[in-house]
Order: C-alpha cells, then sequence, then structure tokens
C-alpha cells in the first residue's frame, strides 16, 4: 500500500465558524487517505503512515486566548474569554500525511466568533418527495461580527456510530451541538443528529425545528412539504429531431429546468427552443447543423417552488440601493505555500461595517448551485454549477429519469440513467442571469451539463424579511444569449468524448494519462516521445482529410482478389464514384488500427459498391465489420493518375508543421529557438494561441490566422503542462469574443473536434466539413 493523496471527502473541506463553548470535529475523522487499496480515514492509516495536525499560529501567542488545536487528531476547543481586540479571527490547521520519505497536507480554516446572534434555516419551506434518499435544510448563523456561518457543517453529513465526532458539539458533550426534531413524522420525518429529512408521505406539511440549547438556547424552525416520489411519471416533450420512434438510432439530449417556477415555463420553454434551433441551423457550432438529423432534443417540465438558483459561494455587497444590492462571488482559498500567512490576528468587523454574506437558499426542483462553500482549499471553479450536495442523491436523481415517458406513457427516460446510451446528454437550464456552467460526472457513469442563462457577473439581492439574511431576486428570462448557446455545444462536445483545451491547472498528473485515450482533442507528452523528444509521428489526429465517407452496413465480401463487393448503410453509397480511391478503417477513430490499403471503385449500384484492390496486400475482409467506414481521403497531386500512381493522403496536419515540430522538438506555442525539447510554457498562454515556433517569414499563410494551424499546442483538460490540443483556438477552449463596436461572436470547433464529431455520428459529413477546412490548410 501506497499513500497517493489527502482530501476532504464531501463537504468536509468547508470552513468552519466556531464560538466559546464548542469543540470542532475531530478532522482525523473528517480527512480522508487515498492509498493504492482505496480510501481510508486518517484516524486508521495502514502501518508505516503517520498523521498530524498543527495550527498555524503559535500556541498562546497574543491575541489566542481561548483557541486550542489537538495535534494529535485536529479538534479545536474555544473557550471563553477571548483575548481582547485584536484577537484571532481565522486560521489554519495543516493536517501532514507522512510515509517514508513522501509527505502529503490538507488544509483546514476555522473563523471564531465571540458569539452567535441568530441563526435560522433555508430555504423557509423545503419540498420534500416521499422515500427521498437524501434531504435536509440549510442552517445559517449571524455572528456578533456580522459575518455569516453555515451551521449545517456543524451537523455530520451522515449517522455517527458511537465513536465518531464528526461534528461540532458542546463543551463537555459527546452528542452533535445542534438537535432537530419534526412536528410531525408520519409525514416528513428527521435525524436528530444529521438533519436528514425522511419523506414519509407524498402530502402534507411538517415544521423542522433547528435546536442550540443552552448555553445558546437558540430554536428556529422551517417547513417540509411533501410532495409524491421521484419516480412519478413526467411526460417528455419533442423540441426538434427525427423523434421518439427514431431514438435508438439517435443521440438524445434532455433539457431540464431547475429554478423555474409555473409562471416561468413559457420562458423556460422559449430558451430550451432557441437554444436547439440555434444548435441545428447556425455555422458557428458547425458541426451541430450538419448532424441534425442525428439529434433529438427533449425537454421535460418540472416545475421550482422558488425561483432561482443556489448561491454558494461566499458573496461581497455592492451598488446597496435601500434594501437591495448586487452581490459578487469572493474568492477565499488560500493560494498554494500560503499557510503560514493565512492565521489572521486584527480587530473583528462590526455588523455595519460587513458587506459579506452567505445567501438564502431557494427550493428548486433539483436544487442545482453554482460554487461551493468556502473553504481553504478550493475543488471546482467559482461559476460551476452542480446539485446542492445535501439535497440530492444520484438515485433519486434516476428514478426521476426512469419514469420519463412518450406522449402515449410508454417509459423511455432509461437512455438517460446511468449506463444509459444518452446518460452524458442531460442539459439542466438554471434559472440564474449569473454566468456559469459545466459538465458534473455522476458516480459511476454519466453527466449531467448544468448551467446557467446569461452572462452577468453579479447576482442580484435583497434583504430578508425578519432581518434572516439575504435572498436572491428573481432574474428575468433572457433571449438564448450566445454565451448560452455556444456553451451548450461546447458541453454537449463532452458527451462525444472531446475534452477541455484550456489550462490553469498545473502540470498534467501521471495518473490522469490513461484516461486521456479516447479523447480525440488532447495527448499527453508522455506519449509522444521518441527517446525523449518531442515526435509529432506519434500525434493522434494525424487522420487523413476526407473527401467522402460511409459506413458498412457489414463486412465486405470478398469476390476473389482483388475484387471486393461492400454493402453501405442506406443513401452512403451515392456520394461515391467510379474511380474513387479509398480505404477502410475501423472505428472507434482515436483507438482504430492504420486503415487499409488502397482500392478503387469500380461500380456504383446504391447501397453497393465493387472496389478493386490496387495492391497485392493480404485484406482480411474481417477486420471491418459492419459499422466501419469506407474513406475516400484527399489527395496530393496525382504523378500518373491513369496510370493508377496516386497522390500521398494529406493529413489534417500538414506535413511542413509536423517537419517544424520535429526539428525544434517543441510545440507551436513554443518561442522560435528555443531550446530543444523546452521547458513547459504553458501557463497563462493567450486565447487564441499563436503559432510562435516558426521563423520570421516562415509562418503558413493560409490560414490567416496562425491559432488555426493544426498541430501542437500546449493546455489540456484544466493542465497547462505536459498535455496538447490539436490548434490555438477552438470552442472547446472558450466559447465566445468580443469585437469593439460590435455583437460578441463565437469561436468555432477546431477541425479535429468536427472530425471526431463527425467520424462518431455521421461520417458522411467529413466531405462537407474537408470544404469548410480547405482554405485554412496550410499552403
Amino acid at each position: 500500500m501506497t499513500v497517493l493523496s489527502l482530501f476532504w471527502p464531501g463537504e468536509s473541506a468547508q470552513d468552519l465558524h466556531l464560538v466559546p463553548g464548542v469543540v470542532g470535529p475531530r478532522l482525523d475523522h473528517l480527512l480522508a487517505i487515498q492509498d493504492t487499496n482505496g480510501n481510508r480515514r486518517a484516524n486508521n492509516p495502514h502501518p508505516g503512515v503517520t498523521v498530524t495536525f498543527r495550527e498555524n499560529f503559535a500556541s498562546g501567542a497574543a491575541g489566542t486566548a481561548g483557541v486550542s488545536v489537538n495535534r494529535t487528531n485536529g479538534e479545536v476547543t474555544v473557550t471563553a474569554p477571548l483575548s481582547a481586540s485584536p484577537r484571532l479571527l481565522d486560521f489554519l490547521v495543516v493536517a501532514t500525511v507522512t510515509e517514508g520519505a513522501s509527505t502529503f497536507t490538507a488544509r483546514k480554516r476555522f473563523h471564531i466568533h465571540s458569539s452567535i446572534t441568530d441563526m435560522w434555516l433555508t430555504p423557509g419551506t423545503l419540498t420534500v418527495h416521499q422515500s427521498v434518499r437524501r434531504n435536509r435544510f440549510t442552517l445559517l448563523a449571524k455572528f456578533a461580527d456580522g459575518l455569516y456561518g453555515d451551521l449545517t457543517a456543524w451537523c455530520p453529513e451522515n449517522a455517527p456510530t458511537a465513536t465518531d465526532r464528526t461534528y461540532v458539539r458542546l463543551s463537555g458533550s459527546v452528542s452533535p451541538a445542534v438537535v432537530w426534531t419534526t412536528s410531525a413524522a408520519a409525514t416528513t420525518g428527521v435525524a436528530s443528529a444529521t438533519g436528514l429529512l425522511t419523506g414519509a408521505a407524498g402530502t402534507g406539511n411538517a415544521t423542522i425545528t433547528a435546536t442550540l440549547p443552552a448555553p445558546f438556547s437558540i430554536s428556529r424552525t422551517a417547513t417540509a412539504r411533501a410532495t409524491g416520489p421521484w419516480n412519478t411519471p413526467v411526460t417528455l416533450t419533442l423540441i426538434d429531431g427525427p423523434g421518439f420512434a427514431d431514438m435508438t438510432r439517435s443521440v438524445n439530449v434532455l433539457i431540464l429546468p431547475d429554478g423555474f417556477t409555473t409562471a416561468d415555463r413559457p420562458g423556460f420553454e422559449k430558451l430550451a427552443r432557441g437554444i436547439v434551433t440555434r444548435l441545428r441551423k447556425r455555422r458557428r457550432t458547425r458541426p451541430y447543423d450538419l448532424l441534425k438529423d442525428r439529434f433529438n432534443y427533449f425537454m421535460a417540465w418540472v416545475e421550482s417552488t422558488d425561483a432561482g438558483i443556489n448561491a454558494r459561494e461566499v458573496v461581497r455587497r455592492s451598488n446597496v440601493s435601500g434594501t437591495r444590492a448586487e452581490a459578487r462571488e469572493e474568492d477565499t482559498a488560500v493560494a498554494a505555500g500560503g499557510a503560514a500567512g493565512a492565521v489572521h490576528i486584527a480587530a473583528p468587523p462590526t455588523p455595519a461595517t460587513n458587506d459579506l454574506f452567505l445567501l438564502n437558499e431557494p427550493d428548486t426542483a433539483f436544487a442545482y448551485g453554482l460554487g461551493e462553500r468556502p473553504a481553504a482549499e478550493r475543488f471546482h471553479e467559482m461559476r460551476r454549477t452542480g446539485p446542492h450536495p445535501s439535497r440530492f442523491d444520484e438515485q433519486d436523481f434516476d428514478d426521476f429519469l426512469g419514469a420519463l415517458s412518450d406522449p402515449a406513457g410508454t417509459t423511455v427516460g432509461h437512455r438517460w440513467i446511468r449506463g444509459g446510451a444518452d446518460q452524458d446528454r442531460i442539459l439542466m437550464l438554471v434559472h440564474s442571469r449569473r454566468n456559469g456552467g459545466s459538465t458534473r460526472p455522476r458516480t459511476p457513469s454519466g453527466n449531467t451539463i448544468g448551467m446557467t442563462t446569461d452572462d452577468e457577473d453579479h447576482h442580484r439581492i435583497e434583504d430578508a424579511a425578519g432581518g434572516l439574511g439575504k435572498n436572491l431576486l428573481s432574474d428575468t428570462i433572457p433571449t438564448v444569449h450566445l454565451d448560452v448557446w455556444t456553451t451548450a455545444a461546447h458541453e454537449l462536445g463532452h458527451s462525444m468524448a472531446l475534452q477541455d483545451e484550456y489550462g490553469g491547472g498545473g502540470a498534467l498528473p501521471a495518473t490522469r494519462v490513461a484516461e486521456l485515450a479516447s479523447a480525440p482533442n488532447v495527448q499527453p507528452r508522455s506519449t509522444l516521445l521518441t527517446g525523449g523528444n518531442l515526435d509529432a509521428g506519434k500525434v493522434k489526429w494525424r487522420w487523413p482529410r476526407l473527401r467522402r465517407a460511409g459506413v458498412l452496413d457489414a463486412q465486405p465480401v470478398d469476390l476473389g482478389a482483388p475484387d471486393y463487393r461492400v454493402r453501405l448503410e442506406a443513401g452512403h453509397a451515392k456520394q461515391f464514384a467510379v474511380g474513387d480511391v479509398v480505404r477502410f478503417r475501423q472505428r472507434p477513430l482515436v483507438t482504430a488500427p492504420p486503415p487499409s490499403d488502397r482500392f478503387v471503385v469500380v461500380s456504383v449500384a446504391d447501397p453497393e459498391l465493387e472496389l478493386e484492390a490496387l495492391t497485392a496486400a493480404v485484406f482480411t475482409v474481417a477486420d471491418f465489420p459492419g459499422g466501419s467506414v469506407l474513406i475516400c481521403p484527399v489527395r496530393a497531386p496525382d504523378p500518373d493518375a491513369a496510370a493508377r500512381v496516386f497522390g500521398d493522403d494529406l493529413e489534417l496536419m500538414h506535413t511542413t508543421v509536423r517537419a517544424r515540430i520535429n526539428a525544434t522538438r517543441n510545440p507551436l506555442n513554443a518561442a522560435d529557438g528555443a531550446p530543444a525539447n523546452g521547458p513547459c510554457g504553458g501557463a497563462g498562454l493567450p486565447t487564441p494561441t499563436p503559432a510562435t515556433n516558426f521563423a520570421a517569414g516562415t509562418v503558413p499563410n493560409p490560414p490567416r490566422f496562425s491559432s488555426w494551424i493544426v498541430g501542437l499546442y500546449e493546455n489540456g483538460v484544466i493542465f497547462d503542462c505536459d498535455v496538447y490540443r490539436p490548434t490555438g483556438i477552438c470552442l472547446m477552449r472558450q466559447q465566445h469574443f468580443s469585437v469593439p463596436g460590435t455583437h460578441d461572436q463565437a469561436y468555432q470547433f477546431c477541425p479535429v473536434c468536427r472530425y471526431a464529431m463527425v467520424d462518431l455520428l455521421d461520417p458522411t459529413q467529413h466531405g462537407q466539413i474537408d470544404i469548410d477546412y480547405t482554405p485554412r490548410y496550410p499552403a
């Protein structure tokens, strides 16, 4: 067994807010150690591993009175009196795991307040499905300094055992500090330690109470509204595409609403239809327009009680006007290596000067949110969308999906459950104009795409009634913004194996290399080396440009060498002509072996072609079963076509580009004259990324912009280094750009991404995307 990493599972990474009279959780009960045999809790490491905790302030230093840290298990105890101002306001506890010469660290931040002035449950009313597997209220608190904290983090995420200390407790107690009760267990029950709700009935209301006993003596309530089970049937509406009868032969995209009330239904449906119309008709997001007859787009209506999104980041208020204001997320993560300077000893803020808040949460159908709770170590981008971790269960979601039906009542939703044919094609439209969106992996398979409805940089908020926090103001539903349409195109690209082409995450870990083998548009550096040198001959997208392509209906028939007959899928043979020089190739594209030797088409009788082999090489028909493709590559000029001496197949990456990479042993974004196999320069690359690895005056032209040249550029899969993408700009890197004095304009998919998408779904479109590429092909 070998330690691989440390992590805080679930929501245990988030900051903890403590006051005198409480003891924090044992951090060794929260921290997880990943080793080669799986995950284990830090209080039970495998032999040879040590775990210690240390605060990043000097114990007993001025201003730290009342705060102590157990360096064995990570418990933080706060007692009165705290130091007079200035005093300790926040600090980090650093967990260190050591195995031999290897050391791993993880950090957790604590905020210290003098007292709690109020707390409340949010949302005020929460919908609870019958037999729900996971759902609970959020418990927010306001402290004497005016700051907000999430006291749900005081509660264990799951029912603790008798020896667990995964929660905040009162000094001298071994029980969770927060106690939960219900007024009607037969309608909605609640677990006293966790606050997790039990959907016992399909109708009715229950009052849920959260209590902090003496010395706090605070109790607050909210309403649990019972509703039917998650598998209650919902009827799908076809937006566009071949229809329900062709679902098994189509790619099926499901569009769902979150945070749209009954009054918002027309706006949601107009928005969904607008996105689909643009994907099906606009060339800017080609090849979706070419593939329109392979895509079904469906929507289902699910009402939310409240409008909006669960905005989970801490926000800073600005532009205050009466009880209303704007609010922008505040990044509270600690920079790498910043642990020593993260301790904060100062005068506490006052309620009058505080403009930092956690926002109250709306009751929405799928509990989709933006960002994550403040934490020293950030796991996701602030604009990342995903379901609320305390209100979402994957099996509940599968129950909902599996019950979706066509208008005749036949269930068809199994296509979108985990393991289904369209498990990666669920698009959740979230009712917020604050820009956000991402693809979220499900466990153990599948993805959901969450995206908001505009590209604004702020929320609109107002004071809640009774002074209990701040609420989101409901946004109007806009027309389809360029960012929304292109984000849908980008995120659906992931369902076709495309990976992101931007960086920001340092070097690609060796543990990620294997998973990129099937990705058509990114390639790890380690797979491109020959004798330690970057070798463009190993680039995976050295695919031939194609004039025509068709899908085999069955394996070829041997008529007696050199003659063969091949039957293609309906309509595919019509595009071929006598005299075409063709090859056979297996699918999938990325992992297929090299194509066959050449054949020439000698007759066309749709759906069949007769071919004559041009070489005496052995051709095994069983190597190319139905579903393989017959390709007609674009060629260099033929030396003597009459004598059947044909030019070489032209690849997406021009031979001069490949030669330049091999001459310099550097990607195209490297500087001309940089040392061979130079250090990574992928951090902070501009968008678009120009091809700078050419001597002055030798940059290929065409294309008009060097960033359009197909080759190798650093960045990909959110990493800066040790991974490459095909071009300097692609819709998988960035969706759109601004041109002063005009509307924003969309970027397009690069030739490699287009090629991979049509090869997967409809190879007959290869000819059209090559026509588009020809003006950009280096001369």
